[in-house]
C-alpha cells in the first residue's frame, strides 16, 4: 500500500471514529442536570441499601456504555480497513495474469504482422500461376510453380507458428479465467459473514430502541422519586446494553473473520 493510501486510510479511520454514526448513537446515557438533582434527592430519601444499589447500578450503566463505545471504535476501524482491503484484492484478482496475457496477445499480433508480406506474396504467386495456367503458358507456369511450392512451405510454417502462439494465448486465458474464478470463490466466503453482520446490526438497532424507551421511563421514575421503578428501569437498561455489546462482539468477530479471508486470498495472489 502506498504512503498516500495509508495516510488516506488512517485519516478515514480517525474521521469515522470521531463521527461514526454507531459511536454517536451509543453515547452514554446520562441524567440531565435537572434529572441528576432529582436522582440525588431520591437516593437521599431512600434507605442505605436502596441508595447504594441506585449508585452502583448507575455507575455500572456508565461502564457498560463505555464498553459499547469502545466496541464501536474497534468495529469501525476494522470495518473500513476491510472495505479498503477487499477493494484492493478485487482489483488484483481482476488483473491476474494481465501482463502475461498482454505479452501473448502482442506475440500473436506481431506474428501475423511479420508473416503478412509472406501471405501476400504467396497469394500473388498463386494468382500468377493460375493466370499462366489459364493461358496455357507452360514456361511461365514452370517458373512460378517452384516459387509457389517453396512459398507454400514457408506459409505452412508461418501458420503453424501463429496457431502455436494463439494456442498459448487461449490456454493462458483459460488458466487465468480459472484462477480468477477460484480466487473470487474464495473471497465470496465473506458474503455470508456480511449477512450475519447485517443481522447483528439489525438486532442492535432494535435493542437500542428498547433502551431509549426504557431511558425515558427511568427519567419519569426519577422525576417522581420512585426508587423501586428506577432500579427496575436501570436493570432493564443494563440488560439491553449487555445485549448490544454481545451483538457488537459478534460483529467484531465477523469483521476479523472477513479480514482473515481477505488475507488468505491475498496470500494466494502473492503466489501468482
Amino acid at each position: 500500500m502506498s504512503i498516500v493510501s495509508r495516510l488516506t486510510a488512517i485519516g478515514l479511520v480517525i474521521l469515522l471514529v470521531l463521527i461514526s454514526p454507531t459511536a454517536i448513537a451509543a453515547a452514554s446515557f446520562e441524567f440531565s442536570a435537572t434529572a441528576s438533582t432529582a436522582f440525588d434527592k431520591m437516593k437521599g430519601a431512600a434507605d442505605k441499601t436502596t441508595a447504594a444499589k441506585l449508585t452502583s447500578q448507575y455507575a455500572e450503566l456508565q461502564a457498560v456504555q463505555k464498553r459499547t463505545i469502545e466496541w464501536d471504535t474497534k468495529i469501525d476501524k476494522l470495518h473500513y480497513q476491510n472495505e479498503e482491503a477487499v477493494l484492493a484484492t478485487r482489483k488484483r484478482i481482476k488483473e491476474v495474469d494481465a501482463e502475461k496475457l498482454q505479452k501473448l496477445e502482442g506475440a500473436v499480433v506481431q506474428a501475423k504482422k511479420k508473416y503478412e508480406p509472406l501471405f501476400t506474396l504467396y497469394n500473388s504467386l498463386n494468382q500468377q500461376l493460375n493466370i499462366a495456367k489459364s493461358y496455357k503458358n507452360k514456361t511461365m507456369a514452370n517458373v512460378l510453380k517452384p516459387q509457389v511450392e517453396t512459398t507454400k512451405a514457408a506459409v505452412q510454417i508461418a501458420k503453424l507458428d501463429i496457431r502455436s502462439k494463439e494456442a498459448s494465448l487461449k490456454a493462458a486465458k483459460s488458466a487465468a479465467t480459472k484462477s480468477i474464478k477460484k480466487l473470487r470463490d474464495s473471497l465470496s466466503a465473506i458474503d455470508p459473514l456480511k449477512v450475519k453482520l447485517k443481522a447483528s446490526k439489525s438486532s442492535i438497532s432494535s435493542t437500542k430502541k428498547q433502551f431509549t424507551t426504557e431511558s425515558s421511563l427511568l427519567n419519569q421514575a426519577v422525576k417522581k422519586g420512585n426508587a423501586t421503578a428506577s432500579l427496575s428501569s436501570m436493570t432493564r437498561m443494563l440488560t439491553y446494553v449487555n445485549q448490544i455489546n454481545a451483538h457488537k462482539q459478534k460483529a467484531y468477530v465477523y469483521e476479523q473473520q472477513m479480514m482473515s479471508i481477505i488475507a488468505k486470498v491475498d496470500a494466494q495472489l502473492a503466489q501468482k
